[in-house]
């Protein structure tokens, strides 16, 4: 078998080029394990990491679209909550006007009932003043804001929350309000008041509540599709730039082996090299 000095050259040269190949597959399978990234520079992928950027783009948009959507049904849950309060102290009213009419009522116990009567009334005229984040809970004008529920942001659908008119709800006559300040010079006492009077004002405050209701609802089916909207688009960013673990592993585990046949494979050649150049020293000698 002849020795061939450009010839073990060429393998010398092949099997350095192998190795190198293969110590830099080694090398960027290492950085998507230790970073979780498929993608770690735009060179791997570009087309992929410009999709991916879109996508995150899409993501953040839709987040804060939900946070706003979110912020807005907490408004319509505390206005809901309000209404519930009201609708109980009108229920205690109810209850108290039907003690006061009692034939067995003394004039104590009337007295009583009107004093805890008027009390229930300063809490009545307080809900008016309501607010959550500044925003007035209840007005007597119009007092609307919009509310994007798309994942554009900032425009497409929306859904406008508004402040609800509770003085009109329990103003049950032209010259009755039971939400007049206990202390002015209009407000209700308990023997100006009939049971149809609180009746009627519970029914306003229940139409309050179905329109609150209403609105909170379609805050609630919009704020469900926006995560489910964001959801499949981290889903869908995932599959571009999160490496498969699985998949990942195997592929390192080749390259380590290919790493360490290259390596043999240059020393193997190397060692013929250096075979061809001790026979040429043994001829000069």
């Amino acid at each position: 078998m002849s020795l061939n000095l450009g010839g073990g050259s060429t393998t010398s040269n092949y099997n350095a080029l192998q190795l190198g190949n293969a110590q830099s597959l080694l090398s960027q399978s290492l950085k998507r394990l230790s970073s979780g990234n498929r993608i770690n520079s735009p060179s791997e992928d570009p087309g992929g990491l410009a999709v991916s950027m879109k996508l995150k783009h899409a993501i953040t948009v839709t987040t804060a679209t939900k946070n706003n959507v979110d912020n807005a049904l907490s408004f319509t849950d505390t206005q809901d909550g309000a209404l519930e309060s009201i609708a109980s102290i009108l229920d205690r009213m109810s209850t108290i006007r039907t003690s006061y009419g009692s034939g067995t009522a003394t004039t104590s116990d009337k007295a009583s009932y009107a004093s805890e009567f008027k009390e229930l009334q300063k809490s009545l005229n307080s809900f008016k003043s309501e607010t959550f984040n500044s925003l007035s809970l209840f007005t007597t004008g119009t007092n609307s804001k919009s509310v994007y529920i798309s994942t554009r942001g900032d425009s497409g659908a929306s859904i406008s929350i508004s402040s609800l008119n509770l003085d009109e709800a329990l103003s049950v006559s032209s010259t009755i309000n039971l939400g007049s300040a206990a202390t002015t010079a209009t407000a209700v006492t308990i023997s100006s008041i009939s049971i149809s009077n609180l009746t009627t004002a519970i029914s306003n405050v229940a139409s309050l509540r179905a329109t609150s209701g209403a609105t909170s609802s379609r805050l609630q089916f919009s704020s469900d599709f926006l995560a489910t909207s964001k959801n499949n688009l981290q889903e869908a960013n995932s599959r571009i730039m999160d490496v498969d673990v699985a998949d990942e592993v195997t592929n390192y585990a080749k390259y380590n082996v290919q790493v360490y046949a290259a390596s043999a494979a240059l020393a193997q050649s190397n060692l013929n090299m250096g075979i061809v150049l001790d026979l040429l020293k043994f001829g000069r000698s």
